[in-house]
């Protein structure tokens, strides 16, 4: 038995006969033969089990043996943890993961995983239960995005699951998810952009023409210091962003950890020399009201909001009367790209504008914002060709009949 202990593996062994065929006290007693698992680790496992034939046992001895060669075999033992265990053991293994993320996950473990899963064994979570609690999320109210995050935290503990050999395989993989109902977005025009800008608190009028000529996310503005500015190129170096996460300001890097250079037209440079006038290098070009960091909740509550309302002309019961469109801070954005892309802006130059990781990123983000170029493309050839060819061979084809 020592010598199985040290040696992982499965054998099979006769429990009727000894190997000088001397029979056991169990003789004719039960099935005869049974398959012996050790794990990795060198211990006795579960997983082996009884069989009537020798050849059932022997076919179960070489499968489990495949495991082990590949690493794969699992043992009852190992998948008893509760789902809840190995989230603890998961969460400590969250370093470098942004504080915002990392909230998000926790809170919807507590609200929306914990619930379910928390007691129960690894080895007892099966893919049609799974596929049954989404179904329950979204009987309950939950929206697609909510659901997505729930299954994605519950798929990225069970994941560990099965790093550790405690499953064999991840249930929450390849279940179906509800799609997401995406809001529609407000592209602005230039028209829409400089009347929300004088719409707004005049403290953030340049704020408003900042976000829709730059495209910079809202936190990579709050996050923008004086030295981030260069005057003579007018240049904007993005190098961090600022988001509120539990109530308390966290400052990282850009998203993707990437810094990019973005342009800023000549009309902002007075405005924005305006704003750095007696700030020192670090401080923000755009602050709070009272002063510090400037926080998108509360700004959007107090200050944005209350703008787009104006325009559209909001009762006090909140019906709008006025077709303005209803942008968000984020829209901003958008309609950078949107008034980019309608002045022909090349692609790769848009892509490093919003800093996308790649241009098929923007082409695909943005795809709704090209079919209308499908005719100018066309006249383009049409000019194109007409340039090419002499005048007697523009009039042969003008007298060209159309195809039937």
């Amino acid at each position: 038995m020592s010598d199985i202990a040290r040696k992982p593996g499965a054998r099979v062994e006769d429990t009727w006969y000894r190997k000088d065929k001397q029979p056991k006290s169990r003789n004719g007693t039960g099935k005869r033969w049974r398959v012996v698992v050790v794990n990795l680790d060198g211990e006795r496992a579960g997983g082996g089990g009884y069989f009537e034939r020798k050849v059932d046992a022997e076919n179960h001895r070489d499968a489990v043996n495949a495991k082990l060669l590949q690493g794969d075999y699992v043992t009852e033992k190992a998948g008893l943890v509760t789902v809840e265990a190995v989230y603890e053991d998961w969460l400590t293994q969250q370093a470098g993961i942004a504080d915002s993320t990392q909230n998000t996950r926790e809170i919807t473990w507590e609200t929306w995983v914990s619930p379910k899963w928390r007691k129960r064994a690894v080895r007892d979570v099966k893919k049609s239960a799974v596929r049954t609690w989404v179904t329950e999320m979204v009987e309950d109210g939950a929206r697609a995005a909510t659901i997505e995050n729930a299954v994605g935290v519950l798929r990225m503990v069970l994941a560990l699951a099965v790093e550790d050999k405690r499953l064999s395989v991840n249930p929450a993989v390849g279940v179906k998810l509800p799609p997401r109902d995406h809001r529609p977005r407000a592209y602005l025009t230039h028209e829409q952009v400089w009347e929300l800008a004088a719409t707004i608190d005049p403290r953030y009028r340049v704020l408003v023409l900042f976000l829709a000529y730059t495209g910079l996310r809202f936190g990579e503005v709050a996050a923008l210091e004086v030295r981030d500015l260069d005057f003579l190129r007018r240049r904007i170096e993005v190098r961090q962003q600022v988001t509120e996460v539990k109530g308390r300001l966290v400052w990282t890097p850009t998203k993707g950890k990437r810094r990019r250079s973005v342009p800023f037209p000549k009309f902002l440079v007075d405005d924005l020399s305006l704003l750095c006038v007696d700030k020192k290098r670090d401080e923000q070009v755009f602050q709070a009201p009272k002063g510090g960091t400037l926080r998108l909740n509360s700004w959007r509550k107090r200050t944005w909001n209350t703008a787009i309302d104006r325009l559209r002309d909001v009762d006090a019961e909140g019906v709008a009367h006025a077709d303005f469109p209803v942008a968000t801070p984020h829209d901003m954005r958008h309609t950078a790209a949107s008034l980019a892309i309608s002045e022909n802006a090349n692609v790769k130059a848009v892509q490093t504008m919003l800093g996308h990781k790649s241009a098929a990123l923007t082409l695909d983000t943005y795809s709704d914002l090209f079919p209308a170029d499908l005719d100018g493309v066309a006249a383009a050839f049409d000019r194109a060709v007409a340039n090419m060819l002499t005048p007697s061979e523009q009039q042969r084809d003008a007298g060209t009949p159309p195809c039937v």
